[in-house]
């Protein structure tokens, strides 16, 4: 499955994508704490390393995350028969969390899981944490070589600081 950008901008806007370092104070207290820690773990992990080790099991563990929350919003809009569906699109992207893998196999499930959350939200209108499913997204461009992951991993290392 390849990632599909056009159908993830129509669910968010893109020119807000991990924009943390530049949000104002009250806006930061919005985002929920587990997905703050999430993208600090990432900024300090990923910038330049997307295929590394230690990026890949980050953003397995935040994805672990993020389909939690994801299934647990979509039981709570009375979805039930959905929550499959969220474990069988994300199960794969939360593989580096536990051991080793290839980043080439790592960015699939990445995509994977990001286009069949779009997928789900578009059949229930249930839609994910925009900032967590942004962190996704961003991590998908970056291992694609998109030319905005360069401004991307600019705003990750100010974070990280």
């Amino acid at each position: 499955m390849t990632f599909n950008i056009k159908n993830t901008l129509k669910l968010l806007s893109f020119s807000t994508v991990l924009m943390f370092s530049t949000l104002p104070a009250q806006a930061q207290t919005a985002v929920d704490q587990t997905v703050l820690n999430h993208a600090m773990t990432v900024s300090k992990a990923c910038p330049g390393a997307w295929d590394k080790p230690a990026c890949l099991k980050a953003m397995s563990l935040s994805n672990q995350d993020l389909a939690v929350n994801y299934a647990s919003k979509v039981k709570a809009a009375g979805h039930e028969a959905e929550i499959e569906s969220v474990k069988q699109v994300c199960a794969a992207s939360t593989a580096a969390s536990e051991e080793e893998y290839p980043a080439y196999a790592m960015k699939s499930a990445f995509t994977e899981c990001a286009n069949g959350i779009y997928d789900i939200s578009q059949r229930t209108s249930v839609t994910p944490d925009p900032s967590h499913y942004q962190l996704l997204i961003g991590a998908v461009m970056c291992m694609s070589g998109a030319p905005e992951c360069a401004a991307l991993e600019q705003q990750m290392r100010t974070m990280a600081q």
